[in-house]
């Protein structure tokens, strides 16, 4: 199986290495891919989805991939066509999602529509081609929205997909979503406590159920 090498760079940040005996036999050649574009923690990150891919492809460069590149366009793709906006791209990518409800998918279309029409700082973020957001948009979204944690972190859910979805598309060569999730102790520490009637407070309210008024 593949693994990670993490390293300290000269400035101090980490890259983190992907390295692998080809077809995983014991005299195949040793592969790697290097990952240090990013944050520590998205170099990581990367690095660490690019070793399942490697894992999953038989110890062989995934389909699609150039080393030092990421996944390239599809044959036949023009060069000069402008990348889909983030919204189109996304309801494609919600329209081709096979183990959706419709109650889900519908959802998830609404979702996209709201984002559509989300302003961060100003501009009208999502509308952009999926290769003019970045990390730093994300957090930026992140903190200005006004909505609660939880309702954040359901549609980081959904964007995450999407640009995973450009990424095997050909689009990006990385996620801007990694490393930017809220974290799960802070979402659940967001949820409102649900509080329970006790079995006399149930009697009382059942009791005083018929002859109350509005």
């Amino acid at each position: 199986m593949a693994w990670i090498e993490k390293r300290t760079r000269g400035d101090g940040g980490v890259s983190a290495r992907v390295v692998w005996r080809l077809e995983g036999t014991r005299n195949g050649s040793y592969q790697a891919e290097t990952f240090s574009a990013g944050s520590d923690a998205q170099n990581v990150a990367r690095a660490d989805g690019f070793k399942k891919m490697v894992d999953a492809a038989g110890q062989r460069w995934p389909d699609g991939w150039v080393k030092g590149e990421g996944f390239v366009r599809p044959a036949g793709t023009d060069p000069l066509t402008a990348p889909p906006r983030f919204v189109d791209l996304g309801e494609e990518y919600v329209r081709q999602i096979v183990d959706l409800s419709p109650g889900q998918r519908k959802r998830y279309l609404g979702h996209l529509h709201v984002l559509a029409g989300t302003r961060v700082r100003g501009a009208l973020l999502f509308t952009r081609p999926v290769t003019s957001i970045h990390e730093s948009d994300i957090k930026e979204w992140l903190i200005d929205w006004d909505r609660s944690l939880k309702t954040k972190a359901n549609y980081h859910g959904l964007i995450h997909g999407v640009f995973a979805y450009a990424v095997k598309r050909g689009y990006l060569v990385a996620n801007p979503e990694i490393g930017t999730a809220p974290k799960q102790s802070r979402v659940k520490q967001s949820r409102p406590e649900l509080r329970f009637l006790t079995e006399r407070e149930l009697e009382t309210a059942v009791r005083l159920g018929p002859t109350a008024t509005c």
